[in-house]
């Protein structure tokens, strides 16, 4: 029998809420204070928790849940707010050859969105149906000229769809969602429920799913034995929540693998070639035959299955064999994936950094003259591809123009259809620094900066938007290192600490979550190194994201980030609204001092876990959230101004939500 879930899509929502409930540790909220009843965003009343108070800690301290342990029991944050993003991508895929591509690119339909007023019947822009709300007053003609930035936005503009391409995570190790030591497992699961509540999260992706401490796969006298009991646990969470995975098809099975011992981090992953092809195409079609048994056609036929990981990296650290032996790995997957479900969308070849595409191992222009020529299991046939996945570790230039690349490389060869799912990137690839910039208020431009340039560029060059853009990864519960155990930021790329802290780029992903998924054309003037872009909800609300970035360096290749610089002056211009309609106007905002824990962990003096106090645990729970600030209730225009001040590196968000009746 199916999952019972999959033939009920309206409970996602509910569940996802219940299970935080159970999750989260029950303490009082550490809310927003709205500045009007209007203020139903996620900010405010919503706030179900901001880290719970526990068991564990030291020196007297009463930590959130598990501080000192590693161990957390909620997610901290909000149960309610923001919506799920955008639609699944649509196009299933078939054969490929050089003549085109056979999967379509997102459908970016989209999902709810929060903020703003509810039911009011009309759109903002000019020309809409008149709203419920009444006007309270008009927009106060703030002078924006002379300011060092000018941002305009056009309300009557419609300059596309606008999908939530960034409603993917990546989550690390898949055994570490059935982990008990130090609550481990549940933590990862609170982290998850809250993503899907508050930041749009849609899909998921981390590495083990063949892992032997999943226990899909063994050998007993040489025969193969399946066992999904595991397995079963993680994807039903994941269904049960609506989420649609990127299911990386690896590691190697120790019973599978021509040499167990080739292995990379802590837990053991063998990235060994298998010793028999065929055998791993097996164990392929089990996997996905029982995905679909278990869920129906339906729900697997939305997930996509990317073929392994970095194949061409580091001198074989993922992978023990040759390039032309990822190639039949490659292709004996897509054979057990299409024998079970002959519409599944197969992906590769989910190379390390968008330069190996067409440099150093040309690993991109291997693939593709490969797939679109022959296949090892059908030679002399073209192979399948469904989506072209690689991974993005080379800071702002590599994270937007290593995008474009791979579009200008799908186009050489006449798939101008393909959609890229970059399905890991970062400011940095470097674990355990002194200022990790995922945790810093660096992330939080960078993550803003690449989806914003993406989207202004795509729009301008009249070419695709990503199918996936996924940040690695959602939560410090992540098992790749050795971390700084004993500090409550522990150098790791997780939105959100083990102890429930939420980091500068988590507020982000909480702002790009709530933009709607109708384009609105933005344009910005004068310095460089701001930038952003606009969005129309189908309420008739407008929301603006922007960024101030200014000097990015090379990353991780010279450690060089964003430039730290004092406030720039930014006025904000939308035109073209409706004079009879009323809006509630708030900014929020992440920056060194705004919704952000980890100044406030340094301006401590950056206390261990030891010497953290039950006052500088609250400090981080008080600061971490990005606080509304209210800039107007129900007031009407034509067009409105104002200006803001904004760090480098720092994000600003404005929402002009319909005004409640």
């Amino acid at each position: 029998m199916p999952f019972p879930f999959a033939s009920a899509p309206s409970l996602h929502r509910a569940r996802a809420f219940a299970t935080l409930s159970l999750l989260v540790a029950l303490t009082p909220a550490c809310s927003d204070t709205a500045s009007s009843a209007s203020d139903d965003d996620d900010d405010a009343a919503a706030m179900a928790g901001s880290g719970g108070l526990g068991a564990g800690g030291s020196a007297g301290a009463t930590p959130p849940t598990g501080a000192g342990t590693g161990a957390s029991a909620a997610a901290g944050g909000s149960a309610g707010g923001s919506g799920t993003g955008a639609g699944a991508p649509a196009g299933t895929g078939g054969a490929v050859s050089p003549s085109g591509g056979s999967a379509g690119g997102p459908a970016g339909t989209g999902g709810q969105t929060a903020g703003g007023g509810a039911g009011t019947g009309g759109s903002g822009f000019a020309g809409a149906p008149q709203p419920m709300a009444t006007c309270m007053g008009s927009f106060e003609a703030v002078p924006v000229d002379g300011m060092q930035h000018s941002v305009a936005v056009d309300g009557t503009s419609n300059a596309g769809e606008l999908p939530h391409f960034w409603d993917t995570f990546g989550t690390g190790e898949m055994p570490l969602f059935l982990k008990t030591d130090r609550g481990w497992g549940d933590t990862l699961k609170a982290h998850v429920t809250d993503g899907v509540m508050n930041l749009g999260l849609k899909s998921l992706r981390q590495h083990g799913l063949f892992h032997d401490d999943v226990g899909i796969y063994k050998e007993v006298n040489g025969a193969p034995v399946y066992d999904f009991s595991k397995s079963d646990q993680i994807f039903d969470f994941f269904v049960g929540l609506g989420i649609e995975p990127i299911v990386e098809l690896a590691p190697m099975p120790r019973d599978l693998a021509a040499d167990p011992s080739k292995t990379v981090f802590e837990w053991d992953m063998i990235v060994s070639i298998p010793k028999d092809f065929a055998r791993w195409q097996e164990l392929v079609n089990k996997f996905v035959q029982h995905s679909v048994d278990r869920y129906g056609a339906e729900t697997v036929n939305k997930w996509y299955f990317e073929v392994w990981n970095e194949p061409e990296c580091c001198q074989h650290k993922f992978w023990s064999g040759t390039i032309d032996q990822y190639f039949e790995l490659y292709d004996h997957t897509a054979a057990g994936v299409r024998a079970a479900l002959p519409t599944g969308r197969v992906g590769g070849p989910v190379n390390s950094q968008p330069i190996e595409l067409t440099t150093n191992s040309m690993i991109g222009q291997k693939f593709l003259q490969h797939v679109t020529t022959d296949n090892y299991v059908t030679p002399g046939q073209p192979g399948v591809l469904d989506f072209f996945a690689y991974h993005s570790w080379s800071f702002i230039d590599g994270s937007v123009n290593g995008y474009f690349q791979g579009l200008d490389l799908l186009d050489s060869f006449n798939l101008k259809n393909m959609p890229i799912a970059i399905t890991e990137y970062g400011p940095t690839y470097e674990f355990n620094l002194t200022n990790e910039p995922q945790e810093m208020d660096q992330g939080a431009a960078f993550a803003v900066n690449t989806y914003a340039d993406i989207v202004q560029r795509a729009t301008k060059d009249k070419r695709r938007l990503p199918l996936a853009y996924s940040w690695w990864v959602l939560s410090d519960i992540f098992d790749e290192d050795i971390y700084r155990e004993g500090d409550p930021f522990i150098g790791c790329m997780g939105l959100t600490s083990r102890e429930n802290i939420h980091k500068p780029v988590y507020n982000a992903y909480k702002f790009l979550a709530q933009m709607g998924t109708q384009q609105v054309a933005l344009t910005v003037t004068g310095g460089a190194g701001v930038g952003g872009m606009a969005a129309r909800t189908p309420d008739g609300g407008i929301q603006l994201i922007l960024y101030n970035a200014q000097n990015p360096g090379a990353g991780p290749f010279d450690m060089t980030y964003y430039q730290v610089t004092e406030a720039h002056s930014i006025g904000v211009t939308v035109s073209g609204l409706d004079p009879a309609f009323p809006f509630d106007i708030t900014a929020y905002r992440t920056d060194h001092t705004v919704g952000n824990a980890y100044t406030v962990w340094q301006d401590l003096g950056r206390p261990a876990m030891s010497a953290m106090t039950d006052a500088n645990w609250q400090a981080l729970r008080d600061a971490m959230d990005s606080p509304p600030e209210p800039l107007g209730r129900a007031l009407c225009g034509t067009t409105y101004t104002h200006t803001f001040q904004l760090t480098s590196p720092g994000v600003l968000f404005v929402k002009l939500a319909p005004a409640a009746p």
